[in-house]
């Protein structure tokens, strides 16, 4: 699966460079770009979905750990002066 995840990181590299090449030369319009951001979004969203139907305890733990930081973090601070 990393090399999926670092495969899809570089396309997304590719695909950005393209885009602010294209923006740069006046080729792309506002709707052009607003359509490749959501395909990308969709494939992105696609790929977290597959993911974790393949890893559903990994997925579960992470947001477990998540979660837990997040508790710590914003849990009010007592004052024990």
């Amino acid at each position: 699966m990393d090399d999926h995840r670092r495969r899809t990181g570089e396309e997304l590299e590719q695909v950005t460079d393209h885009i602010e090449e294209g923006i740069r030369a006046g080729k792309y319009t506002w709707r052009e770009i607003q359509h490749a951001i959501t395909a990308k979004t969709r494939e992105a969203a696609t790929t977290t979905d597959q993911y974790a139907h393949e890893n559903p305890w990994r997925v579960i733990g992470i947001a477990a750990g998540l979660g837990f930081v997040l508790g710590l973090l914003l849990a009010p601070q007592s004052s024990d002066e």
